[in-house]
């Protein structure tokens, strides 16, 4: 795991839509049944789905696993959510 967190790398693997799991995860953001937030080595990854729970974390192996109906995920880059004195909220509720 110490050479993915030194190259930056990610690995996304999605099981019929029902079963995310993630590598490369540093922090996660904010959490509900509909939507994850979570801080990668990649960029900001936004995960939009029904009756979403994490079912696995583990931040020093850089590990999530989310179970539900996914349907969606999208990477963002972080210098385009934050502007100075602006948070993520503020930019994606606007």
């Amino acid at each position: 795991m110490d050479d993915q967190k030194i190259m930056g790398t990610g690995k996304v693997e999605l099981i019929s839509r029902e079963e995310l799991r993630l590598s490369g995860v540093k922090d996660v953001h904010s959490f509900n049944e509909e939507t994850v937030i979570l801080e990668t080595h990649l960029g900001l990854l936004t995960i939009g789905g029904q009756d979403l729970h994490i079912v696995k974390l583990n931040l020093e192996g850089g590990e999530l696993e989310v179970k539900g109906i996914i349907d969606s995920f999208v990477y963002s880059d972080e210098s385009s959510l934050f502007k100075k004195g602006e948070g993520i909220f503020s930019r994606l509720f606007k």
